[in-house]
């Protein structure tokens, strides 16, 4: 799971300020990864 969120850049290289949008992103990436993961 980690290395498939790594692969989005500003997860990797956590661009935002605060943890709280940093773990805003973190979730909206993990819901895609997921939704992905359903359709296939």
């Amino acid at each position: 799971c980690f290395n498939k969120l790594k692969n989005a850049r500003r997860a990797a290289t956590r661009y935002d300020k605060t943890a709280e949008s940093f773990l805003g992103f973190i979730d909206i990436t993990s819901i895609r990864l997921w939704v992905r993961l359903l359709s296939t």
